[in-house]
């Protein structure tokens, strides 16, 4: 049952995300993605998990961002030469100050892209934390705690698909 109610919200925020991030006109109704994106977020979320957990009290749409911002600038690399980067280890996303500048590093040294990234991110990283706040989790339950990890999950997909529609990447019907 616990499952099926954390698949459902997962389903639910990613749907309002994609609804409201193609009404700001940053995709265009279809959530990008690829094998090797989805596969990076399996090796960078434990990693990530760990400095998002420990700062999301106290910067929760900061923390929600950095996931988007992560999933933008794996979906940048593998755009770029996913050979080449595709084993990367997670501190490679950080800044200097670590998880503190990870958006800052992200933007400036990889992405090199403010215009578009810094906007798209802080938008959608209000979006999902008023979303999350709107189901109502207890702090410090192990249901919140699991709706954070969704959440997290989501804008990482949220943030590549954005990243990889700036790009010029659309689904396309083939005959």
């Amino acid at each position: 049952m616990q499952q099926e109610n954390d698949k459902t919200f997962k389903e639910r925020l990613q749907d309002y995300l994609l609804e409201t991030s193609t009404a700001a006109g940053l995709l265009k109704g279809t959530l990008l993605s690829t094998p090797d994106i989805d596969e990076a977020w399996l090796r960078y979320a434990p990693s990530f998990y760990v400095d998002a957990v420990r700062n999301f009290n106290s910067y929760p749409e900061f923390c929600l961002g950095c996931a988007g911002y992560l999933g933008m600038a794996v979906a940048f690399l593998w755009d770029k030469d996913w050979a080449r980067y595709m084993d990367v280890t997670y501190s490679y996303f950080l800044g200097e100050r670590g998880f503190d500048d990870m958006d800052d590093h992200i933007t400036d040294t990889i992405l090199k892209d403010r215009k578009h990234s810094v906007p798209a991110m802080q938008s959608c990283a209000a979006n999902a934390y008023h979303f999350l706040l709107r189901e109502c989790p207890e702090p410090g339950t192990a249901e919140a705690y699991r709706m954070f990890l969704a959440t997290a999950e989501v804008m990482f997909k949220i943030g590549a698909a954005i990243e990889l529609c700036r790009l010029g990447y659309k689904f396309e019907k083939v005959n």
